[in-house]
C-alpha cells in the first residue's frame, strides 16, 4: 500500500472515530479533485461545491455509521457523484413542478409574495447576522475565494498562511455558516 493511501485510511479512521482536524485534512486532500469530477456531473460550480461541502458535513454528521473503507478516494468519489445526482434531480422536478404550477394557471397570492419576500429578507439577516460572528480572518478568506474568486493558493500568499490552511479556514467558516443557517431554518418552519 503507497504512503497516500495508508494517510488516507488512518484520517478515515479518526474521522469515524469522531476527529474533527482528521476531516479537515480529508477535505484539503481531496477538495480540489473532488471539485474537477463533480464538473464532469454538473457545469454549475456552486451546487459542486455545495455538493462537496454537504458531502464532508454529512460524513461527520453520520460518522458512526459510514462503512469501513479500504478505498477511500473510491468512496468519497462515489457519494459525491450521488449528491450531484441527488441536487439536480431535485432541481430538475422544482423546475416541473414550477412549470405544472403556470400550467394551472395558479398564482402565488400577494400573501404569498409577502411572506417569501420577508422569509428571504430574514434568512439574509441571519446570514449577515452570522458572518459578523466569523473571525476576522475567516470572513477575509470567504471574500477572498467567493467575491473575488481567488484560489486557495492566491488566498494562502495573500494571508501569509499554506494552501491547506486557507483551505481550512474557508471550510469552517462555511460550516459555522451553514450551521447558523441550518439552526434559523428549522427554527423557522
Amino acid at each position: 500500500m503507497d504512503q497516500h493511501k495508508n494517510r488516507t485510511l488512518r484520517l478515515w479512521r479518526k474521522l469515524k472515530d469522531g476527529d474533527v482536524e482528521a476531516m479537515g485534512d480529508l477535505y484539503d486532500i481531496y477538495a480540489d479533485e473532488l471539485f474537477a469530477y463533480g464538473m464532469q456531473f454538473s457545469a454549475d460550480k456552486g451546487l459542486v461545491m455545495d455538493a462537496i461541502h454537504d458531502l464532508f458535513l454529512n460524513l461527520y454528521k453520520y460518522r458512526k455509521t459510514i462503512a469501513e473503507t479500504d478505498n477511500v478516494t473510491y468512496y468519497l468519489f462515489r457519494c459525491l457523484k450521488n449528491n450531484i445526482l441527488k441536487k439536480a434531480t431535485k432541481g430538475l422536478s422544482l423546475v416541473a413542478y414550477s412549470q405544472n404550477h403556470e400550467l394551472n394557471h395558479d398564482e402565488p397570492s400577494v400573501e404569498e409574495h409577502i411572506c417569501a419576500k420577508e422569509f428571504e429578507n430574514e434568512r439574509a439577516y441571519k446570514l449577515a447576522k452570522a458572518i459578523t460572528r466569523l473571525s476576522k480572518k475567516q470572513r477575509k478568506a470567504l471574500s477572498l475565494r467567493f467575491t473575488e474568486e481567488h484560489s486557495y493558493e492566491d488566498i494562502a500568499a495573500i494571508m501569509d498562511v499554506s494552501v491547506q490552511t486557507s483551505r481550512t479556514i474557508i471550510y469552517r467558516a462555511i460550516k459555522t455558516l451553514r450551521k447558523q443557517l441550518y439552526l434559523f431554518m428549522t427554527f423557522f418552519f
